[in-house]
């Protein structure tokens, strides 16, 4: 990736916020984010619209909305994207968001809760920062129930962060961001279809708007906290996960590139650290299961860079993280 990026001279106004996300079958996690938004503190003189992509075609998620619409202190309009994977879903969030005519979006996931602040914090970056054009910040891990400190401390879920307020970055994602909708109806950037079920697609989508000048930075103050359940609070979950993670990583890194030395040096440094992460494992359980299951899946994570680098093909999230969910 080149390090060159031609920044925006003249920022959009923030006028109107679609505060937005997309859901697939979590109708009782989308309730509580929803919840969440509803108790967000916001700046005088912006209009929140709240837009729901569901990208199940039997609309599971719609009597969450109708139940939470009366009384809520902010407009919802609620969507079904029947045509399956996440960049189809993303591109008509970012659809519908134009249609309700905001000059911007923010955008959380599904399983998310927004700290109060998290709006206001967005707003103020945007309006105090000359090249605050798309706003990042941090998801932390919230768990949903007791689980062993073992598995709530291993690194999948230690979700921690060096970067300054303000930090410039290359990408970023769509678990917390926040920018204008120019972005789509100017310079034509939309989530690339071909990541349709792979994953990646917000990194993609973002890096292509910091080259296009909307240069992307970082505010450690706008939080969002992603719930975690049993459902990923297990084992197989976490090393599937880290699997999914490095695999994707290489994938996505190296499937457009021409040298193949490059490619060929790296899987021999991926073929020898995936090597010596095996003969650790069996010493790690000595310094306690935390540890232990930390090696576990970040031999997992190895593995999938090494095999996401030889195969160079899409792996299809659903498929691998939630049991064949993909139609």
């Amino acid at each position: 990736m080149e390090n060159t990026q031609t920044q925006k001279l003249i920022k959009p106004e923030i006028k109107s916020i679609a505060i937005s996300c997309n859901t697939f079958l979590r109708p009782e996690i989308l309730e509580k984010t929803l919840k969440s938004i509803a108790e967000l503190k916001i700046p005088e003189g912006i209009e929140i619209k709240v837009l729901v992509v569901d990208n199940d075609a039997n609309a599971s998620a719609q009597h969450v909305i109708k139940k939470l619409k009366e009384g809520f202190p902010f407009e919802i309009s609620y969507f079904v994207e029947e045509k399956r994977g996440l960049a189809n879903a993303r591109n008509r969030l970012l659809k519908e968001a134009i249609n309700l005519n905001v000059t911007h979006i923010a955008i959380l996931d599904d399983d998310d809760i927004a700290d109060v602040d998290w709006i206001a914090n967005m707003v103020d970056l945007y309006n105090t920062q000359e090249n605050a054009f798309i706003i990042s910040g941090p998801e932390y891990c919230c768990f949903d129930g007791e689980f062993p400190d073992y598995l709530t401390n291993n690194n999948i879920f230690v979700k921690k962060t060096s970067k300054k307020k303000g930090e410039i970055r290359k990408v970023c994602s769509t678990h917390n961001a926040f920018f204008p909708l120019t972005i789509v109806k100017e310079e034509g950037i939309w989530f690339d279809s071909s990541f349709v079920f792979m994953g990646g697609e917000d990194g993609d989508f973002f890096y292509r708007a910091g080259k296009a000048g909307y240069t992307i930075v970082f505010n450690p103050d706008a939080i969002v906290r992603e719930i975690n359940g049993k459902d990923r609070v297990n084992l197989k979950w976490i090393l599937s996960r880290n699997y999914y993670n490095g695999y994707s990583g290489s994938y996505l890194q190296y499937k457009t590139r021409p040298k193949k030395i490059k490619r060929y040096l790296y899987l021999i440094k991926m073929s020898i650290i995936c090597v010596l992460n095996l003969l650790i494992i069996p010493f790690s359980i000595i310094c306690g299961r935390t540890v232990f299951f930390n090696m576990l899946g970040l031999s997992c994570k190895n593995i999938g860079k090494l095999t996401g680098l030889i195969k160079l093909q899409p792996l299809n999230y659903y498929e691998h993280l939630n049991g064949g969910i993909n139609k």
